[in-house]
């Protein structure tokens, strides 16, 4: 039954790693991409490409459509390449935390339902079964006298700290030596962004802010601004030069929780060993 398990535990984790791996390839393109076309463009004035924002006005009796403009009008030329290469390449970087934290929580999921639920058949990338699977371990923490905290998705980490004692201490280890977040907070950090993307256009407020700050101020600063956008919000910006370093984070939680889940002691089950080629770690 435990090598079943492992094998699958395997399976999970190759999805876990092409679903983040792609993304930092993606990222990589689009960084490198952007730069070495706008050095070429440089110095060609002629490069422009207006945009007007139009919508179908329809008339529901009749059926008919008349195409509207707005009068104003957005020029993409040479001279704005580099500022339009920093929007673009943060609307990406926000977009991909999305991406990477779907494939975290998945790939969290996966272990729990593997190591507490085996009899629980279904694959937890689909949200019907995710969403039962949820369910089934707020049940474990109240028949057990605990509360189960949905928010952020908090009650995943709560039943892990209950399931395995070695993985409360190592979700309380700050996630890198200069920096006082532990893994815990980082959690809670990353579902907060994921909710500010997602369902409200990366737009950060007050008391969203100050929520950052008081879970993970460091980690948070190092990583990402808020500067006010044209109607006065602050606007979720990630550091282009530290992202990658922040979605190493991601990778890090995910493969050592489910190493602790399984009590294996290294990376080994996961056919990962030390690269000569890398003498540093990716803090």
């Amino acid at each position: 039954m435990k090598e079943v398990s492992n094998q699958e535990l395997v399976r999970a984790f190759e999805i876990f790693k092409n679903s983040v791996f792609a993304v930092e390839v993606d990222l990589r393109f689009w960084e490198f991409f952007l730069k070495y076309s706008i050095e070429e463009q440089k110095g060609k004035n002629s490069i422009s490409n207006d945009a007007i924002f139009c919508a179908n006005d329809i008339v529901p009796i009749t059926n008919q459509w008349v195409l509207k403009c707005s009068k104003d009008v957005d020029s993409i030329k040479a001279a704005n390449l580099e500022s339009r290469q920093k929007d673009f390449f943060a609307w990406v970087a926000n977009f991909s935390i999305l991406r990477v934290y779907n494939a975290l929580e998945i790939f969290l999921l996966q272990a729990i339902k593997l190591r507490f639920f085996p009899t629980f058949n279904s694959s937890t990338s689909r949200k019907k079964e995710s969403d039962f699977l949820k369910k089934e371990i707020q049940k474990f923490l109240k028949s057990n006298g605990f509360s189960p905290d949905t928010k952020n998705n908090r009650h995943i980490i709560q039943f892990l700290k209950q399931q395995v004692p070695d993985l409360k201490t190592f979700l309380e280890l700050p996630i890198r030596e200069d920096l006082t977040t532990n893994w815990e907070r980082f959690f809670e950090l990353i579902s907060i962004l994921r909710n500010v993307i997602s369902h409200h256009g990366a737009v950060v407020d007050d008391d969203v802010r100050n929520r950052i700050q008081s879970r993970s101020r460091d980690v948070f600063q190092r990583h990402f601004t808020l500067p006010l956008d044209d109607n006065n919000y602050m606007k979720l910006l990630p550091n282009g030069d530290n992202f990658l370093n922040f979605l190493a984070m991601f990778k890090d939680m995910g493969i050592n929780c489910a190493k602790i889940v399984f009590d294996e002691q290294d990376f080994g089950i996961f056919k990962m060993t030390r690269n000569p080629l890398f003498t540093d770690d990716l803090s």
